[in-house]
């Protein structure tokens, strides 16, 4: 009975404690915030941040841009294959190199003036659902874990 007892005090602590499922929790909110945003622009909050960093990059490889939005190489190849698809993103290489890189094409750039307005009407909403301090918090985070990554001054934009 006492091993029961343990087990199950363990189990609510895990339950009521666990950081990486509340993480988890506002990932799939926020996520669906952004993405509904998106949706009717054929786009997800993925490809949105994806063609934001090749803007930002110029040209960008595909282990530089996993590594900086901290994306497994099969989401990202994914979301890449589609956004070719649709014309948002071309891949080049630089002459004599086997290395490809990924660029913003001008379709891909009107995208993303074409989705500002609905990106700031999401950036609102989880600004309502996080509250402005709870958004500070979560942004710091991210950013100070970023610069480590990094070792750079290059943060996430408020």
């Amino acid at each position: 009975m006492k091993r029961v007892d343990e087990r199950l005090l363990l189990i609510r602590s895990m339950s009521q404690q666990c950081i990486a499922v509340r993480i988890r929790l506002l990932s799939r909110m926020l996520t669906n915030i952004y993405d509904s945003a998106l949706s009717p622009f054929g786009a997800k909050l993925n490809q949105i941040s994806i063609l934001v960093f090749v803007h930002l990059t110029g040209e960008v490889g595909y282990d530089a841009l996993c590594k900086r939005l901290k994306m497994e190489k099969s989401t990202a190849s994914r979301n890449i294959e589609r956004m070719k698809k649709k014309g948002w993103l071309d891949i080049v290489s630089a002459e004599g190199e086997k290395r490809k890189f990924l660029k913003i094409t001008p379709k891909g750039e009107v995208l993303l003036g074409k989705v500002h307005g609905v990106w700031e009407g999401a950036q609102k909403k989880a600004l309502d659902l996080l509250g402005e301090e709870g958004a500070e918090v979560l942004c710091g985070i991210a950013n100070g874990i970023w610069k480590k990554d990094k070792g750079t001054k290059r943060t996430l934009a408020k």
